[in-house]
């Protein structure tokens, strides 16, 4: 066996560079910004449902009919508890509850009064601004 010294077709080896650890922080930060993306939407989803259902609670509270007033007591009840935020407000809501005792928990109740839908105004005004 000869050896031929002249050959030189095999090279050292040669490094690669690795970018795979910057394709991982590629990826990551965009998933961050796209669940952050997400969050704030769905939050601003929530919040925006809950400002329509507002409006449809004062809507309902200022068409209530007057004529079964047990009925409307209740619905009054209802829709008020629900749009009530601030101290004022709950203040207010609970001198329109006491008001309203009377025609709830009676057999036959009286026909609304004045002074009860002029709570009832007040109250709206307080929540609806």
């Amino acid at each position: 066996m000869q050896k031929i010294e002249g050959l030189r077709d095999i090279r050292g080896i040669v490094e690669i560079p690795d970018i795979g650890y910057y394709i991982f922080l590629f990826v990551a930060v965009l998933a961050v910004i796209a669940l952050m993306a997400f969050v704030v939407y769905l939050l601003n989803f929530i919040k925006n449902r809950k400002k329509s259902k507002r409006k449809q609670y004062i809507k309902k509270l200022k068409n209530i009919d007057f004529s079964d007033s047990k009925k409307a007591a209740y619905e009054i009840t209802k829709y008020a508890r629900k749009i009530a935020d601030t101290k004022q407000s709950k203040e207010i809501l609970q001198q329109l509850l006491r008001e309203l005792d009377r025609y709830k928990y009676v057999k036959n109740p009286p026909k609304f009064d004045e002074e009860s839908k002029k709570y009832l105004q007040l109250f709206l005004e307080v929540c609806c601004g």
